[in-house]
């Protein structure tokens, strides 16, 4: 298969995901259910924002718009490449689990359509800023293994610790939810519910990525030969920004040829 082709399979993916996670039948049981809606948070965080860019949106980007476009679009939304740094990701990570769980921005988005879709447009923003730092699609360089590896070994226990909080609150934390379980006990039933999706798919994702990318670091370790091993360890990282500029604005070859020919 070859990159166009994956590119089209995790872009359909992420799609479909996206569909099924903000349709029907789950966006009727998140409305009712806050361990469903738990559910629903998460497909938009971690496997959504994956997909996409797995799909190498940038390339996407340059084929429908053109080169020139998209080096512009790099060059107007440079400033933003701080929030792939991974103290920014983290930040952004830690702060939106817990900011929208534990603010009016939650109740605020059962209640009111408009507030629901922020929220889950604030998702999908933070869950591609926490993926960035791993898997930035081409031109972006991801970071090297072992600072890949210790930034998922720091965001493993986030979501378990904001878990254990949901589950250890002795009255639940939403009315909107209290008033669709019916009772106390309902209520703090599926309150436990959430926390347990929250910790253990959340972090089987996130332990998921973890093996992943170990897995690939010793797979590159061992295929490398002695001379690439030296070269790697005083690696050059260029600029990623300007790396960007550099291959969407560079001019393909037949406009180079065409070029030469009229001077």
């Amino acid at each position: 298969m070859n990159a166009i082709s994956k590119a089209a399979l995790f872009l359909a993916a992420a799609v479909l995901a996206g569909i099924a996670a903000v349709g029907p039948p789950l966006d009727r049981l998140a409305d009712t259910s806050f361990a469903w809606h738990m559910v629903q948070h998460l497909a938009l965080f971690y496997v959504v924002t994956l997909l996409l860019l797995l799909a190498r949106p940038f390339d996407v980007l340059a084929r429908i718009a053109g080169k020139r476009s998209t080096a512009a679009f790099v060059r107007i939304t440079r400033p933003l490449g701080v929030l792939a740094l991974p103290p920014a990701a983290l930040v952004i990570f830690v702060t939106t689990l817990w900011a929208t769980h534990f603010s009016p921005l939650y109740e605020l988005a059962l209640e009111h359509p408009w507030a629901h879709i922020a929220e889950h447009a604030l998702y999908v923003a933070a869950g591609v800023a926490f993926w960035l730092p791993v898997v930035a699609p081409p031109p972006l360089r991801p970071l090297g293994y072992p600072a890949r590896l210790l930034y998922l070994v720091v965001a493993l226990p986030q979501g378990a610790l904001l878990a254990m909080v949901i589950a250890s609150a002795r009255e639940p934390l939403y009315s909107h939810y209290a008033a669709a379980a019916g009772s106390r006990a309902a209520a703090l039933a599926d309150q436990g519910n959430a926390a347990a999706a929250m910790w253990i798919l959340g972090g089987l994702v996130v332990l998921g990525a973890l093996l992943i990318t170990t897995a690939a670091w010793a797979r590159r370790e061992a295929e490398q030969t002695p001379a690439q091993a030296q070269s790697r360890r005083t690696p050059v990282r260029p600029d990623r920004s300007r790396s960007l500029l550099r291959v969407f604005a560079r001019p393909s070859s037949r406009a180079r040829s065409i070029h030469r020919s009229s001077s």
